[in-house]
């Protein structure tokens, strides 16, 4: 892999794991505020982690487009400087990257002031949403034009693993820390876990039917499954969805109940989560590599 498909798909992993971030911590303080769970205990760590995550995201925004400058020109990163402006002012791919930029940027803007307050939580939600849609539009997904049924689905697909996958990072990595959640109570807990399953669950069929139906679109047939570079990373990314999906189901009907009763059972909760989000990781991996690789059904 060399220097500029290095960029394209370390961009894209950034902008994944950025955007899953910052969608499940608005989830997670509409679930902590609806569960009664003080702000003072979530806020302020929440919001500097919602830093790292804008912050970064902005970056690789501007990454992504130089990578993408490169590989349309067909020359090195170096030589691409100079037509990146050409890019972004001349083509509808440059157009869409700068609204990217722009998401995030405004996502760092909006945490940065620390804006915690509901008032501000829409705007977050339409800078979330616009990123997601604009991110689809920037793929595979939107050669085919606006208003397809392709965009659609990929841009559902995508909302769908940043709520699964953001509200896993989220819970396992700062809500369910005992200096948040263990200050609750025992049903405070119990009622946000209960969300976050509900939420994921959704999320997870979401992906299934979006995921089959451009999976399909874009593979062509079975064989190329088994026989192209692009369908193998497909296939080993279906099979960490697939772990992903047994740890939830495992946390959803013994970790989850465990952690509404007890300390201990918070802690089991915490652990299942942490790993899923680790194979989760490794999802989003999957799905950078597959940004930076052509469909079969596209050759």
């Amino acid at each position: 892999m060399d220097v500029v498909s290095l960029l394209q798909v370390g961009s894209a992993l950034l902008l994944n794991a950025g955007f899953a971030w910052l969608l499940g911590s608005w989830l997670a303080r509409r679930w902590m505020r609806a569960s009664a769970v003080p702000p003072g205990r979530y806020e302020p760590a929440l919001r500097k982690l919602d830093l790292w995550a804008a912050g970064p995201g902005a970056v690789s925004s501007a990454g992504a487009l130089l990578a993408a400058t490169a590989v349309m020109g067909g020359v090195g990163l170096r030589e691409a400087c100079p037509m990146l402006w050409m890019m972004i002012s001349s083509t509808d791919y440059g157009h869409a990257g700068i609204i990217t930029v722009l998401a995030m940027s405004a996502l760092f803007v909006l945490r940065l002031s620390g804006s915690g307050r509901r008032a501000a939580e829409p705007v977050a939600l339409l800078a979330l949403a616009i990123f997601a849609i604009t991110r689809a539009s920037m793929g595979h997904a939107g050669e085919e034009g606006l208003w397809t049924v392709t965009l659609a689905a990929e841009a559902i697909h995508l909302l769908a693993i940043g709520v699964w996958t953001g509200a896993v990072l989220v819970s396992a990595w700062h809500v369910l820390h005992p200096s948040v959640i263990g200050g609750a109570s025992g049903q405070a807990t119990d009622r946000y876990l209960h969300q976050m399953s509900q939420a994921a669950m959704v999320a997870v069929i979401a992906i299934a039917i979006t995921g089959v139906y451009s999976g399909w679109h874009r593979v062509g047939s079975p064989e190329h499954l088994a026989h192209t570079t692009y369908g193998i990373t497909l296939l080993a990314k279906v099979a960490l969805v697939s772990v992903a999906i047994a740890l939830g189901g495992y946390n959803k009907y013994r970790g989850l109940p465990a952690a509404g009763r007890s300390a201990a059972g918070v802690r089991l909760a915490r652990a299942v989560l942490q790993i899923e989000s680790f194979v989760l990781f490794g999802v989003l991996l999957a799905a950078a590599v597959l940004t930076a690789q052509q469909p079969p059904a596209a050759m």
